[in-house]
């Protein structure tokens, strides 16, 4: 099983009612579900934050870091 966990979670992903985590049996599903989140948060959020995919173990986190 592989998870797609967003580490903090911003008011944004908030307002966005973003589940913080979820479950995939294939890990390229999990993979390609990580990666177009980031890109989403990154594209329609508001800016403040950085966000990228990060892989540890089976799990693929999605790390926030402040921009600037």
């Amino acid at each position: 099983m592989y998870k797609v966990i967003i580490e903090k979670e911003c008011g944004c992903v908030r307002r966005a009612n973003m589940s913080a985590e979820s479950s995939f049996n294939d890990k390229d599903d999990a993979l390609i579900e990580a990666g177009e989140m980031a890109r989403k948060m990154n594209d329609e959020f508001c800016g403040k934050h950085q966000f990228a995919v990060r892989q540890e173990g089976e799990d693929f986190l999605i790390t926030m870091q402040m921009r600037g």
